[in-house]
Protein backbone atom coordinates (compact mmCIF):
# COMPACT_ATOMS: atom_id res chain seq x y z
CA UNK A 1 0.00 0.00 0.00
CA UNK A 2 1.41 3.34 -1.03
CA UNK A 3 2.09 6.05 1.72
CA UNK A 4 1.52 9.94 1.57
CA UNK A 5 5.57 9.80 1.62
CA UNK A 6 5.46 7.14 -1.33
CA UNK A 7 3.74 10.08 -3.41
CA UNK A 8 5.74 12.65 -2.70
CA UNK A 9 9.03 10.52 -3.77
CA UNK A 10 7.37 10.40 -7.44
CA UNK A 11 6.39 14.12 -7.03
CA UNK A 12 10.16 15.09 -6.01
CA UNK A 13 11.95 12.66 -8.59
CA UNK A 14 9.83 13.76 -11.43
CA UNK A 15 10.60 17.72 -10.48
CA UNK A 16 14.31 16.78 -10.37
CA UNK A 17 14.35 13.95 -13.07
CA UNK A 18 17.92 12.61 -11.10
CA UNK A 19 18.30 11.84 -7.69
CA UNK A 20 20.05 9.81 -4.77
CA UNK A 21 19.07 8.25 -2.27
CA UNK A 22 20.57 10.37 0.00
CA UNK A 23 18.84 13.76 -1.69
CA UNK A 24 15.44 11.48 -1.26
CA UNK A 25 15.98 11.51 1.80
CA UNK A 26 16.64 14.87 2.94
CA UNK A 27 13.47 16.20 0.75
CA UNK A 28 11.05 13.66 2.00
CA UNK A 29 12.79 11.44 5.24
CA UNK A 30 14.35 13.52 6.94
CA UNK A 31 13.66 12.34 10.72
CA UNK A 32 14.73 8.92 8.99
CA UNK A 33 18.65 9.39 10.20
CA UNK A 34 20.12 6.52 9.27
CA UNK A 35 17.99 5.60 5.93
CA UNK A 36 16.54 2.51 6.55
CA UNK A 37 13.06 3.46 6.25
CA UNK A 38 13.91 5.52 2.93
CA UNK A 39 15.50 2.38 1.49
CA UNK A 40 12.89 0.10 2.23
CA UNK A 41 10.17 2.44 0.88
CA UNK A 42 12.29 3.35 -2.27
CA UNK A 43 12.52 -0.73 -3.35
CA UNK A 44 8.71 -1.05 -2.97
CA UNK A 45 8.22 1.63 -5.22
CA UNK A 46 10.76 0.24 -7.78
CA UNK A 47 9.65 -3.52 -6.66
CA UNK A 48 6.00 -1.59 -8.15
CA UNK A 49 7.66 -0.20 -11.32
CA UNK A 50 6.54 3.34 -9.93
CA UNK A 51 9.73 4.37 -9.95
CA UNK A 52 13.40 3.77 -11.62
CA UNK A 53 16.81 2.68 -10.42
CA UNK A 54 20.50 3.20 -12.51
CA UNK A 55 23.38 1.90 -10.83
CA UNK A 56 26.24 4.65 -11.36
CA UNK A 57 28.52 2.38 -13.02
CA UNK A 58 30.91 5.12 -13.46
CA UNK A 59 32.12 7.39 -9.86
CA UNK A 60 34.95 9.57 -9.93
CA UNK A 61 37.43 8.52 -7.01
CA UNK A 62 36.90 11.77 -4.87
CA UNK A 63 32.96 11.01 -4.94
CA UNK A 64 32.53 8.21 -2.64
CA UNK A 65 31.16 4.43 -3.30
CA UNK A 66 28.96 3.65 -6.32
CA UNK A 67 25.17 4.14 -4.93
CA UNK A 68 21.98 3.48 -7.41
CA UNK A 69 20.17 6.83 -8.29
CA UNK A 70 16.36 6.86 -9.07
CA UNK A 71 14.70 8.54 -11.96
CA UNK A 72 10.61 8.55 -13.44
CA UNK A 73 8.93 5.34 -14.71
CA UNK A 74 6.52 5.56 -17.09
CA UNK A 75 4.17 4.01 -14.38
CA UNK A 76 4.86 6.36 -11.61
CA UNK A 77 3.92 9.48 -14.19
CA UNK A 78 0.90 8.05 -15.46
CA UNK A 79 -0.27 7.40 -10.95
CA UNK A 80 0.84 11.02 -10.79
CA UNK A 81 -1.78 12.10 -13.90
CA UNK A 82 -4.34 10.21 -12.54
CA UNK A 83 -4.30 11.74 -9.52
CA UNK A 84 -3.62 15.35 -9.92
CA UNK A 85 -6.00 15.33 -13.41
CA UNK A 86 -2.51 17.27 -14.83
CA UNK A 87 -1.71 15.71 -18.05
CA UNK A 88 1.64 17.05 -18.21
CA UNK A 89 2.89 14.49 -16.35
CA UNK A 90 2.73 11.99 -19.34
CA UNK A 91 5.14 14.02 -20.88
CA UNK A 92 7.91 13.69 -17.80
CA UNK A 93 11.19 11.91 -19.26
CA UNK A 94 11.58 8.09 -18.62
CA UNK A 95 14.65 7.56 -20.40
CA UNK A 96 17.62 5.99 -18.33
CA UNK A 97 20.30 8.66 -17.80
CA UNK A 98 23.52 7.95 -19.38
CA UNK A 99 25.58 6.05 -16.64
CA UNK A 100 28.62 8.50 -17.08
CA UNK A 101 26.57 11.54 -16.61
CA UNK A 102 25.02 10.81 -13.62
CA UNK A 103 27.13 12.80 -11.52
CA UNK A 104 26.46 15.87 -13.67
CA UNK A 105 22.45 15.14 -12.90
CA UNK A 106 22.93 14.87 -9.39
CA UNK A 107 25.04 18.35 -9.60
CA UNK A 108 21.93 19.76 -11.17
CA UNK A 109 19.42 18.00 -9.13
CA UNK A 110 21.59 19.95 -5.96
CA UNK A 111 21.50 23.61 -7.67
CA UNK A 112 17.84 23.06 -8.30
CA UNK A 113 16.69 21.98 -4.78
CA UNK A 114 19.26 24.96 -3.81
CA UNK A 115 16.66 26.83 -5.51
CA UNK A 116 13.29 25.95 -4.27
CA UNK A 117 14.69 25.91 -0.60
CA UNK A 118 15.77 29.26 -1.24
CA UNK A 119 12.04 30.23 -2.47
CA UNK A 120 10.86 28.64 0.48
CA UNK A 121 13.27 31.27 2.58
CA UNK A 122 11.79 33.66 0.50
CA UNK A 123 8.20 33.36 -0.30
CA UNK A 124 8.05 36.74 -2.66
CA UNK A 125 10.08 34.94 -5.00
CA UNK A 126 8.99 31.77 -7.32
CA UNK A 127 10.17 30.13 -10.21
CA UNK A 128 7.34 30.00 -12.34
CA UNK A 129 9.15 27.41 -14.75
CA UNK A 130 11.87 24.68 -15.14
CA UNK A 131 13.00 22.84 -18.09
CA UNK A 132 15.22 20.25 -17.95
CA UNK A 133 17.89 19.53 -20.75
CA UNK A 134 15.81 15.98 -21.88
CA UNK A 135 12.43 17.74 -21.09
CA UNK A 136 10.24 16.29 -24.15
CA UNK A 137 8.31 19.11 -26.55
CA UNK A 138 7.23 16.40 -29.11
CA UNK A 139 8.04 12.45 -28.02
CA UNK A 140 7.37 11.51 -31.57
CA UNK A 141 10.26 13.46 -32.97
CA UNK A 142 13.90 12.15 -32.80
CA UNK A 143 16.19 15.11 -34.32
CA UNK A 144 16.77 17.00 -30.58
CA UNK A 145 15.85 20.01 -31.98
CA UNK A 146 12.38 19.38 -32.41
CA UNK A 147 12.20 16.92 -29.32
CA UNK A 148 13.75 18.53 -26.63
CA UNK A 149 12.69 21.98 -25.69
CA UNK A 150 15.26 24.08 -24.35
CA UNK A 151 17.99 22.22 -27.59
CA UNK A 152 17.80 24.61 -29.93
CA UNK A 153 19.21 24.72 -33.33
CA UNK A 154 20.71 27.90 -34.51
CA UNK A 155 22.59 27.16 -37.84
CA UNK A 156 22.82 24.27 -39.89
CA UNK A 157 26.11 25.05 -41.77
CA UNK A 158 28.33 25.38 -39.55
CA UNK A 159 25.96 23.20 -37.22
CA UNK A 160 25.88 25.78 -33.88
CA UNK A 161 23.47 24.36 -31.55
CA UNK A 162 22.82 26.09 -27.61
CA UNK A 163 21.98 23.40 -25.46
CA UNK A 164 21.73 24.28 -21.67
CA UNK A 165 21.15 21.89 -18.85
CA UNK A 166 18.27 23.90 -17.56
CA UNK A 167 16.38 26.46 -17.63
CA UNK A 168 14.33 28.55 -15.24
CA UNK A 169 11.91 31.39 -15.05
CA UNK A 170 12.61 33.41 -11.68
CA UNK A 171 9.48 36.20 -10.94
CA UNK A 172 9.91 39.01 -7.90
CA UNK A 173 6.55 41.37 -7.33
CA UNK A 174 5.14 41.12 -11.15
CA UNK A 175 8.72 41.04 -12.95
CA UNK A 176 10.36 37.97 -14.43
CA UNK A 177 13.38 36.76 -16.08
CA UNK A 178 14.69 33.78 -18.26
CA UNK A 179 17.78 32.05 -16.29
CA UNK A 180 19.98 29.14 -18.13
CA UNK A 181 21.83 26.85 -16.21
CA UNK A 182 25.62 25.64 -16.62
CA UNK A 183 26.63 22.86 -14.17
CA UNK A 184 30.29 22.64 -13.92
CA UNK A 185 32.01 20.02 -12.89
CA UNK A 186 35.93 20.54 -13.43
CA UNK A 187 35.35 17.41 -16.04
CA UNK A 188 36.32 19.96 -19.25
CA UNK A 189 38.84 22.28 -19.81
CA UNK A 190 37.72 26.40 -19.01
CA UNK A 191 39.05 27.62 -22.43
CA UNK A 192 37.07 23.96 -24.30
CA UNK A 193 34.26 25.41 -22.41
CA UNK A 194 34.47 28.96 -23.20
CA UNK A 195 35.25 28.00 -27.04
CA UNK A 196 32.13 25.61 -27.10
CA UNK A 197 29.12 27.66 -24.50
CA UNK A 198 29.37 30.96 -25.66
CA UNK A 199 28.86 31.50 -29.24
CA UNK A 200 25.64 29.72 -29.27
CA UNK A 201 24.03 32.29 -25.99
CA UNK A 202 25.36 35.00 -27.80
CA UNK A 203 22.85 34.07 -30.95
CA UNK A 204 20.16 32.94 -28.88
CA UNK A 205 20.59 36.55 -26.86
CA UNK A 206 20.45 38.68 -30.28
CA UNK A 207 17.59 36.83 -31.87
CA UNK A 208 15.33 36.83 -28.57
CA UNK A 209 15.14 33.00 -28.55
CA UNK A 210 15.09 32.86 -24.76
CA UNK A 211 11.29 34.18 -25.47
CA UNK A 212 10.46 30.33 -27.37
CA UNK A 213 10.78 28.88 -23.58
CA UNK A 214 9.09 31.86 -21.28
CA UNK A 215 7.01 33.96 -24.14
CA UNK A 216 5.58 35.26 -20.80
CA UNK A 217 9.29 36.84 -19.37
CA UNK A 218 8.92 40.36 -18.76
CA UNK A 219 12.59 41.19 -18.80
CA UNK A 220 13.93 41.46 -21.87
CA UNK A 221 17.31 39.87 -21.81
CA UNK A 222 18.34 36.71 -20.07
CA UNK A 223 21.42 35.43 -17.58
CA UNK A 224 23.92 32.30 -18.13
CA UNK A 225 24.68 31.36 -14.65
CA UNK A 226 27.34 29.00 -14.76
CA UNK A 227 27.40 26.47 -10.88
CA UNK A 228 31.39 26.32 -10.59
CA UNK A 229 32.41 23.39 -7.71
CA UNK A 230 34.40 25.68 -6.21
CA UNK A 231 35.97 29.60 -5.91
CA UNK A 232 39.24 28.74 -7.75
CA UNK A 233 37.13 27.28 -10.85
CA UNK A 234 34.24 29.53 -10.86
CA UNK A 235 37.33 32.46 -11.13
CA UNK A 236 39.05 30.23 -14.11
CA UNK A 237 35.98 30.29 -15.95
CA UNK A 238 35.11 34.10 -15.65
CA UNK A 239 38.67 34.61 -16.76
CA UNK A 240 38.77 32.33 -19.69
CA UNK A 241 35.31 33.24 -21.16
CA UNK A 242 35.90 37.34 -20.60
CA UNK A 243 36.95 37.69 -24.45
CA UNK A 244 34.15 35.79 -26.06
CA UNK A 245 30.93 36.79 -27.49
CA UNK A 246 28.17 37.57 -25.53
CA UNK A 247 30.29 37.10 -21.94
CA UNK A 248 28.20 40.02 -20.54
CA UNK A 249 24.83 37.40 -20.44
CA UNK A 250 26.92 35.40 -17.88
CA UNK A 251 27.16 35.46 -13.77
CA UNK A 252 29.02 32.44 -12.00
CA UNK A 253 28.80 31.46 -8.75
CA UNK A 254 30.84 28.78 -6.46
CA UNK A 255 28.42 25.79 -5.09
CA UNK A 256 29.30 26.38 -1.72
CA UNK A 257 27.50 29.82 -1.98
CA UNK A 258 24.44 28.37 -2.49
CA UNK A 259 22.55 28.39 0.73
CA UNK A 260 18.95 29.02 0.92
CA UNK A 261 19.12 31.89 3.34
CA UNK A 262 21.11 33.99 0.86
CA UNK A 263 21.34 32.22 -2.29
CA UNK A 264 19.20 35.42 -4.00
CA UNK A 265 19.74 38.30 -1.76
CA UNK A 266 23.56 37.85 -1.19
CA UNK A 267 26.37 39.54 -3.67
CA UNK A 268 27.77 35.73 -4.90
CA UNK A 269 27.36 36.18 -9.26
CA UNK A 270 30.56 37.55 -10.44
CA UNK A 271 30.56 38.52 -14.22
CA UNK A 272 33.30 37.89 -16.24
CA UNK A 273 35.26 41.49 -15.01
CA UNK A 274 33.51 43.49 -12.16
CA UNK A 275 32.60 43.05 -8.73
CA UNK A 276 29.43 40.33 -7.63
CA UNK A 277 26.01 41.25 -7.15
CA UNK A 278 22.30 39.01 -5.67
CA UNK A 279 19.86 37.94 -8.26
CA UNK A 280 17.43 40.10 -6.63
CA UNK A 281 17.78 43.43 -4.67
CA UNK A 282 17.49 42.78 -0.64
CA UNK A 283 15.02 45.74 -0.31
CA UNK A 284 12.65 43.63 -2.82
CA UNK A 285 12.26 40.37 -0.92
CA UNK A 286 11.36 41.96 2.67
CA UNK A 287 14.13 42.05 5.43
CA UNK A 288 16.44 39.76 4.02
Amino acid sequence: MLTERDIAVLFAVVRYYVLSRQQIQRLVFPGDPNGRVTRRRLQTLVDAHLLNRQQMLVCHPAAGAPAPVYYPSRQGCELLAEQTGDERYLTTPTAAPIPHHILHWLAVSETHIALDEAVAKHPETRIDGWLNEWDVVNKDETAPERRYRVYTLLRENPRLVCAPDAAFLLSLRGHSKVFYLEQDRATSGVYQIAASKTQGYAVMAERGLHRRHFPEATVDNFTVLMVAPNARRRDALRKALADKPGASLWRFAAVEDLQPETLFVAPIYYPCVGDPAALVKAKEVGDA
